[in-house]
């Protein structure tokens, strides 16, 4: 999810550096971090040099400071790590004008942008290179043609429907007797299927949405529980003339919108797949593992998260309150339809908390097992040795269980 998260952060500062120096230009730096939804919060950072060690920190509005760690410069580039609630790895280059450009990475895939330009530069003036930003990230044009005339040529901005609580931006693609709905985690839009949506409408159709406040859809200020996001996807369904039966494909924090939306419509759904799905009852199990380490993991997370305005800050403000123990009116404990669970294996080189490591990952998994061995028949789970992004690191198997969820009666 912090993923997850993904953020594009556009940082504006200044650099005096020469080949294979570890110096900066002392000052306070002024910048801004910038949600891949485009919504941005003021930054500042303090650069120091202190006997020969380059220190940079960063404060963001009311939050920080968030120290960097492994900076590293040359006269052409700069690299350095932070962590706000999970490691990013930001890797930037020296344009000919003296400003960097590049690209921050979490560890499941996920980037965005970042510049850096001279303390005083007018921050409306600077603009990511794209070309940097694109060899730096690994994206390349080859299959541009193929995007467009699957996924439309405006992708991701595809068609609007109007709700009750704004206007809702969706890809429809491919045509099938059955429709694959996929659901975003916290606070991702649909680009974070592009890969697995692109696969799949080849031969079935597939529904990708920007829930409201991310993406393309307008913000509301109705408050983001899974009740409300299962009755706004039904009636976008319903709005794009998207009939039954649905295959809901949900990742991460979104399992309570797909478990919810089962529940309420459960007839007209054919079946669900759950990507390393979140539930209202894990916080318990990390506690029983080390409750001192969640407790502090759980803390910071809550800490950034919460500062992001939009639709990413009210998601995560409703999601925080089921995971610290508010329960969801009338979300039932098991999906009453056939259902897949898939989790997430891979265990972190460097573990920072419980839940990285190997005893985390195997008690997630017998979690996930528990729960499943109380779904009705037909459900089972499969653990990938992947991170939390496993449609984007797996896409293969996740093709193949939606192939065998499509054909099954």
């Amino acid at each position: 999810m912090w993923k997850r998260a993904v953020l594009t952060a556009v940082i504006l500062a200044n650099t005096s550096v020469g080949a294979r120096s570890q110096s900066m230009q002392e000052g306070d730096w002024v910048g801004q971090i910038i949600h891949l939804t485009g919504r941005y919060m003021d930054a500042v950072y303090e650069v120091r040099n202190v006997n020969d060690d380059l220190q940079i920190t960063l404060e963001v509005e009311n939050f920080g400071p968030f120290e960097f760690s492994d900076i590293q410069v040359t006269a052409d580039s700069l690299f350095f790590v932070w962590e706000p609630s999970f490691e990013l790895q930001c890797t930037l280059a020296r344009l000919p004008d003296n400003v960097y450009h590049g690209v921050c990475k979490d560890p499941w895939g996920g980037f965005g942008g970042i510049v850096m330009a001279p303390p005083g530069s007018d921050a409306d003036e600077l603009t990511l290179d794209e070309m940097t930003f694109k060899s730096i990230a690994g994206i390349g044009d080859a299959d541009s043609e193929k995007k467009t005339s699957i996924l439309g040529p405006m992708y991701p901005l595809g068609k609007s429907a109007q709700l009750s609580s704004g206007a809702v931006n969706y890809v429809d693609a491919g045509s099938g007797s059955v429709t694959v709905i996929l659901i975003a985690g916290l606070g991702d839009n649909l680009t974070s299927w592009e890969m697995l949506h692109r696969r799949l409408a080849r031969e079935t159709r597939v529904i990708a949405y920007d829930r409201p406040g991310l993406g393309f859809s307008k913000e509301t200020s109705i408050p983001r529980t899974p009740e409300q996001m299962a009755t706004e996807l039904y009636a976008l369904l319903r709005s794009a003339n998207v009939t039954s039966p649905y295959l809901i494909v949900a990742h991460a924090e979104s399992a309570f919108t797909a478990r919810r939306f089962v529940d309420l419509y459960g007839e007209e759904v054919h079946g669900l797949v759950l990507i390393d799905p979140h539930h209202e009852d894990q916080a318990a199990m990390w506690e029983s593992l080390d409750a001192e380490g969640w407790q502090s993991y759980w803390t910071q997370v809550k800490k950034f998260q919460m500062m992001f305005p939009g639709g990413a800050g009210r998601e995560f403000e409703t999601y925080a309150k089921i995971i610290d123990g508010e329960r969801v009116p009338g979300l039932g404990p098991v999906p009453q339809v056939p259902t897949v669970v898939l989790t997430a294996g891979r265990v972190s080189e460097s573990p920072r908390w419980v839940g990285e490591s190997q005893e985390g990952r195997a008690a997630w998994n017998d979690f996930h097992t528990d729960w499943v061995q109380g779904m009705p028949s037909g459900s089972r789970i499969v653990q990938v040795q992947s991170g939390p992004y496993i449609q984007n690191e797996r896409p293969n198997e996740i093709e193949e269980i939606i192939r065998a969820m499509l054909s099954a009666k």
